[in-house]
């Protein structure tokens, strides 16, 4: 049994993974300040993950990182980019339905689809508490969407609830090709991963956008300002941070500080959009959360008969 490392040692890790949590905070509300600048959402997708390609391929260059990678990992990136375009591609039209804060808590229970995933590609079967997380979170999710709270299930917020939830789906397939690829033998540079997922994503993103009529070129120096803040500050540096430092923690220690985004997206929509849940949606979020992070404490391997793929 390997033994637990030092704290301090974990200490720059645990900076890393904190400092990427809160700029990928940020966003939803990125997000929502370019939409009112009537860019379309698969737009916006684009050209965050654009520029964020752009950002971290000088970075690698400049800092003499690795830019290409084997054939076979290099669709395997492609394939995780085109992921993230689904779940950007719900994400984003969630945020326009029902706010930043509530589609950011939605998002989140990708926590338990990549569970599922986990166990079903690698073999890595949850613990008990974790189907327990499980229903936790499916009561809180219930309280979130607005259930005995007096929401009105109209059209367009059942339609962003359904999104989130599908973000939610969609998120835990790129979370889990991000980490299949941080753990191969020899180590790939985060930068190299993150920069090809981005650039995959751009190219499908780009595609969806041809066949959409929405506002494709930014019109003006917010929206400008805004888009690449999202693919410098969001996917670059902020999904640089968390695809290095994701591989060398625990999963609870990495699920708990996830949750900074949908909480730090719920103050940031609160603060700055004036979103405000009902008390009992309030109870719901804190359940869900709670649901979440219990939910990573039982992602440990509980005897399968078979061992987690490295290769």
């Amino acid at each position: 049994m390997t033994a637990p490392r030092p704290l301090n040692s974990l200490l720059p890790t645990l900076a890393l993974l904190l400092f990427g949590g809160v700029c990928i905070s940020w966003a939803p509300i990125l997000v929502k300040v370019a939409a009112r600048q009537d860019l379309g959402p698969t737009s916006i997708a684009f050209w965050r993950l654009l520029t964020g390609a752009v950002t971290l391929f000088v970075f690698a260059a400049l800092t003499r990182r690795q830019l290409l990678l084997p054939p076979r990992l290099l669709a395997l990136a492609c394939l995780g980019g085109a992921i993230f375009t689904a779940d950007l591609f719900l994400w984003h039209r969630s945020i326009n339905l029902i706010g930043a804060g509530l589609a950011t808590i939605f998002a989140s229970t990708q926590v338990f689809n990549t569970a599922i995933l986990n166990w079903l590609i690698f073999g890595e079967r949850p613990r008990g508490r974790f189907f327990v997380a499980a229903a936790a979170g499916l009561l809180g999710v219930t309280l979130v969407a607005g259930v005995g709270s007096g929401v009105a299930f109209s059209g367009d917020y059942l339609r962003g609830v359904l999104l989130g939830l599908g973000t939610g789906l969609a998120y835990g397939g790129y979370l889990v090709t991000t980490r299949h690829l941080g753990r191969q033998e020899p180590p790939l540079s985060p930068i190299t991963i993150v920069a090809w997922m981005s650039l995959g994503g751009a190219v499908s993103s780009g595609l969806i956008c041809l066949f959409e009529h929405d506002v494709f070129l930014p019109r003006t120096s917010v929206a400008w300002y805004s888009l690449i803040a999202l693919g410098a500050g969001v996917q670059g540096a902020g999904w640089w941070a968390i695809a290095t430092a994701l591989p060398r923690v625990r999963g609870a220690t990495g699920g708990l500080v996830l949750l900074l985004q949908p909480v730090l997206a719920t103050v940031w929509g609160w603060l700055l959009f004036g979103e405000r849940l009902a008390p009992l949606q309030l109870a719901g979020a804190l359940v869900t959360l709670g649901a979440i992070y219990t939910g990573t404490l039982g992602l440990g391997m509980k005897g399968s008969g078979r061992r987690p793929s490295r290769s």
